[in-house]
């Protein structure tokens, strides 16, 4: 099938080349950031989800990387909300899971705590914080990425961090 994009012919073959080129990104990032596989998986349909139903709107122009990113992180966020207002605790009797380690359960606890405070934060910091410190990169990757300097990379990432303390101060102790 092609759809007409101005000038630009678009195909789904172009759209399961973006699939299978960023699909693991896509996945990886989301389950970086919500600490559940399942929930991952869902954000990665949701993802190229929204992207599929504007396919015929981009331009051939996108910064796929940068995009997906910034796409994913704020599903991941959204999906991590979502979450957190169906279920403000762990269950009883899935913190006494026999054959579950106590780390594990802190772990996974943590990472509910970190998502829901991340979903909090205003979406630039947000995407600065997971860029920076749960993929990884480097400052001037996120400046690129982010269409932004590397100084406004760190002024973000500071805020983030000062509010992401104050939000698990708390839990952390």
């Amino acid at each position: 099938m092609f759809l007409s994009q101005g000038d630009t012919i678009v195909s789904d073959r172009g759209f399961e080349n973006l699939v299978h080129q960023h699909g693991r990104q896509v996945l990886n990032t989301a389950l970086r950031v919500l600490g559940d596989a399942n929930l991952a998986h869902d954000v990665h349909q949701e993802v190229f989800l929204a992207i599929w139903r504007r396919w015929p709107s981009y331009d051939g122009q996108t910064n796929w990387p940068a995009y997906l990113y910034r796409t994913t992180v704020r599903k991941a966020l959204q999906a991590a909300q979502r979450r957190n207002r169906s279920s403000n605790a762990m269950s009883p009797e899935h913190a006494d899971a026999p054959g579950r380690p106590d780390d594990e359960m802190r772990a996974a606890e943590l990472r509910l705590k970190l998502a829901a405070a991340l979903a909090k934060l205003p979406r630039r910091q947000a995407d600065v914080f997971v860029l920076r410190r749960l993929e990884g990169l480097e400052t001037d990757e996120v400046a690129e990425l982010l269409a932004c300097s590397r100084q406004t990379v760190r002024v973000h990432l500071h805020r983030a961090l000062r509010k992401l303390s104050r939000e698990l101060s708390a839990y952390l102790g």
